[in-house]
């Protein structure tokens, strides 16, 4: 990968009309998290639960452009590992782009954001009216790569494979990135546009190389039907299941799927604006019993059929008499479907949370965000014992 950036910024740099283009942000957070705090549940390590300040994400984004239709786009980030240290070094972004002269469409190769819904759009901090994320992109449920579908899995049941106690997996990947190729089309520009790609594996993948090769593809329609209106639909499905010590047992990992699809919208007008996303994941998922260390099931391994829906509702108001100021609220759900075979049991347990966050753009390179949220888990002994603070100071350049 360093050989290929350096033989296309090679390319770039000989070439007289070359334009880079760069900038930096820094986060740098204090924090708080309720006793019962969990980086899997609410991105607080549950090793730092009290008050914590220091420097949380730095990122370092860089676009070079020969000419008006290529592009090479990068992002550099070093973050906390799992809300701990700040040690995590990473390229979530690496991709060439070429647009028509008309702009209508665009083909982007490499690793890119994630087209579903409109959350993956906000990578930045000062994309993002909250601090936190919301539960679909950051709650872990109770399926793992590695070992499919386990009750309980992390809190209660504690299964280590390749030396890592297994947490699950989000809905979808919290990090908002995937690899492969995309087009995009301006089928009526500032009104309607399309986007289609093929990807390496479903949306909730965290890794994006793995064996064996999964393969997927996410489609994402986005219209405007009036200035203060925007409405999205989108699909995704990919294989997700990966190597394991356990996961050879199973005849066949790619058939083990995840499909999303979704709607997400945004009205806005005055100092009003209120969006939000509202999305079913459908899951076929080998089911692991933890006293054998094996599967359960025909010796096919059929998959497991289990089903989530999750929901929020962001309403935000800038405070016209402080310019750069805005308050928002944030109703954010995760429910879970029945196992099968079952019609009371949920196979992970309901989520529901409330933020409130205030922002304020100190000058125009620094943002000031203050968020605070409350988090209840059905039937869990830490229910009501999740709550955070977090304050944000954001220089970007």
């Amino acid at each position: 990968m360093i050989v290929a950036c350096a033989i296309l910024f090679s390319i770039f740099h000989i070439h007289a009309q070359t334009i880079f283009q760069y900038n930096i942000l820094a986060d740098v957070e204090l924090s708080k998290g309720g006793e019962k705090s969990h980086f899997y549940y609410n991105e607080i390590d549950q090793d730092n639960i009290d008050w914590r300040l220091g420097m949380s994400q730095l990122n370092v984004l860089g676009k070079l452009s020969p000419n008006n239709n290529l592009s090479f786009n990068f992002r550099l980030t070093l973050e906390r590992e799992n809300g701990q240290k700040l040690k995590k070094l990473s390229t979530p972004q690496l991709n060439l782009q070429w647009l028509s002269n008309r702009r209508k469409v665009g083909i982007t190769v490499g690793q890119f954001v994630n087209p579903f819904g409109s959350f993956n759009e906000k990578q930045l901090s000062t994309d993002r009216n909250f601090v936190g994320l919301p539960l679909m992109y950051s709650y872990y449920v109770n399926i793992s790569p590695n070992i499919g579908f386990l009750p309980a899995m992390g809190d209660v049941t504690k299964v280590p494979v390749d030396e890592m106690v297994q947490w699950g997996s989000s809905g979808l990947y919290y990090g908002g990135y995937t690899a492969g190729a995309m087009l995009s089309w301006n089928v009526k520009p500032g009104k309607v546009n399309w986007k289609l790609a093929l990807v390496n594996g479903a949306s909730n993948k965290i890794k994006r190389f793995t064996e064996p090769l999964n393969l997927g593809f996410i489609s994402k329609l986005k219209l405007r039907p009036t200035y203060y209106w925007e409405q999205g639909l989108s699909i995704s499905h990919g294989s997700f299941m990966q190597e394991s010590e356990v996961s050879d047992q199973l005849e066949s990992l790619g058939k083990y799927t995840q499909t999303i699809i979704g709607t997400d919208f945004k009205l806005g007008k005055g100092f009003f604006e209120v969006s939000g996303e509202l999305i079913g994941a459908f899951y076929k998922v080998p089911q692991f019993n933890d006293e054998v260390n094996s599967f359960e099931g025909d010796p096919n391994n059929e998959p497991l059929n289990v089903s989530s829906y999750s929901a929020y509702l962001d309403v935000k108001y800038e405070i016209p008499t402080i310019q750069g100021s805005y308050v928002a609220v944030r109703f954010d759900y995760l429910g879970f479907g029945n196992l099968e075979g079952s019609n009371s049991q949920n196979w992970d347990n309901n989520v529901t949370r409330q933020s409130l966050a205030i922002g304020y753009h100190i000058t125009r390179n620094i943002l000031a965000r203050i968020a605070v949220s409350t988090q209840q888990v059905d039937d869990k002994p830490w229910n009501k014992k999740q709550g955070t603070f977090r304050f944000v100071l954001t220089a970007h350049y």
